[in-house]
């Protein structure tokens, strides 16, 4: 079985107070091979957890402040050091949460689809640029040693409004469904839909095959499931600590009906009803390719979700609406809502991404419990998670129960949104 990268018990929240001193631990042990010039960088960071920081009359932030071998950490920021940046606490995080290895070209798309998402919530940095090469690449190593160390902001409400996902949220309470749009590139797109189309080659055409177990098959894959908005959109409805339950791709040709018939999708977990008052299942589809009228596109009953049923016998689409989107795109629903697919009516095909999420007591459709390690170890912590490494389902010995995992799972506050 896989392992989180390190112990659960070395996680921190950004910027904490325990982020701050693993920092300055790790610059220490290689402070030696620093020139003696005397460098500070500082970090203001707007908009911060207020379980993490209060005081609306003081900022917050860090400084790190280097000088004759030694590094100090200071939990404040200061503009007048050598290098001074700001940016909001929630833009940031996900970069910080990206880990950068030898594989640059993964390297390049997640800085590149993450600094276009985000653009509104950091500036460029201030000051003079590190030109001491130890220093620099020891900034780069810190990074990465901190990125398998950063849990997301837990204050789910909290990074969901600075987000800009309030009104998603909003959407998702009133009809059970929700469109992001602009949620990833042109590029990005195209990126996906050429691996998609490789993935389906051997498959007969015109099947409605499914190319599935996806986080197995590639880092634009793992890229996808961590998408900040979506993540924070999936622990709203979900809770902290949902994990991933199917990843798969569709190619849509002409005239092929892929969800004839409406349905919720608890119907693989055999949900009894009726359902929950909350969610367990929610899913996220992207749009590879416009999903227009002639596409094929989703439709949806809104509000469905609170009739707590599966779809009866003879139910027609009389209630439904299209969700017609751009290229770039991705739609969110919760799990119970009713929805379905129309046939293609355009030549050609339509790709998409199906990435479905559930609570962490849930068994999810795909296993990753046995993901190969080095997956999880270039990915931050919330992969982990999703990957179901750190709960305490099906993990007990001969001797009882996981219970690291339990306490864990207890302080990180799975299965819940708020804090407290």
């Amino acid at each position: 079985m896989a392992e989180p990268t390190v112990p659960l018990s070395e996680r921190v929240e950004y910027a904490s107070p325990g982020w701050l001193a693993e920092v300055e631990r790790f610059l220490n042990a290689r402070a030696h091979l620093f020139s003696d010039q005397p460098l500070s960088l500082s970090m203001r960071l707007d908009n911060p957890p207020p379980h993490l920081w209060d005081d609306a009359n003081e900022p917050f932030g860090y400084t790190m402040r280097i000088a004759r071998g030694s590094v100090v950490v200071e939990a404040q920021p200061d503009a007048t050091a050598d290098g001074f940046e700001r940016a909001d606490y929630n833009a940031i995080l996900p970069l910080l949460g990206t880990v950068f290895d030898e594989d640059t070209e993964a390297s390049y798309r997640m800085d590149r689809e993450l600094r276009i998402l985000l653009a509104k919530g950091y500036a460029p940095p201030e000051g003079k640029p590190l030109d001491d090469p130890a220093l620099g690449q020891a900034f780069f190593d810190m990074h990465n040693h901190m990125a398998r160390r950063t849990v997301n902001n837990p204050d789910v409400l909290h990074r969901a409004k600075h987000l800009g996902l309030e009104q998603n949220m909003a959407d998702l309470d009133d009809t059970g469904y929700t469109v992001l749009e602009n949620a990833f590139t042109a590029e990005f797109a195209d990126e996906l839909r050429a691996e998609a189309h490789r993935n389906h080659e051997a498959a007969p055409p015109n099947t409605g095959f499914r190319a599935t177990m996806l986080l197995r098959r590639g880092r634009l894959w793992e890229q996808a499931v961590i998408h900040p908005w979506v993540l924070t959109l999936a622990e709203y409805l979900l809770g902290r600590g949902c994990l991933i339950y199917q990843s798969d791709t569709i190619v849509k040709g002409p005239g092929l009906d892929t969800h004839p018939g409406l349905h919720a999708d608890y119907g693989a977990s055999r949900v009894a009803e009726p359902f929950p008052d909350y969610c367990l299942e929610a899913t996220a589809v992207w749009a590879i390719d416009d999903f227009d009228a002639d596409a094929g596109p989703t439709v949806v009953v809104p509000g469905s979700f609170r009739k707590r049923r599966q779809v009866p016998p003879g139910t027609t689409r009389e209630d439904a609406v299209t969700i017609e989107m751009q290229k770039g795109s991705i739609a969110f629903w919760h799990g119970a809502t009713w929805h379905g697919a129309m046939p293609r009516k355009a030549p050609g095909t339509r790709t998409s991404l199906h990435n479905a999420y559930c609570r962490y007591f849930m068994r999810p459709l795909e296993r990753y419990d046995d993901i190969d390690q080095a997956i999880v170890d270039r990915n931050p912590p919330v992969f982990s998670t999703l990957c179901g490494l750190d709960d305490p389902f099906g993990k007990s010995g001969d001797t009882g129960a996981d219970f690291e995992r339990m306490r864990y799972a207890a302080s990180a506050g799975y299965g819940r949104t708020a804090l407290g």
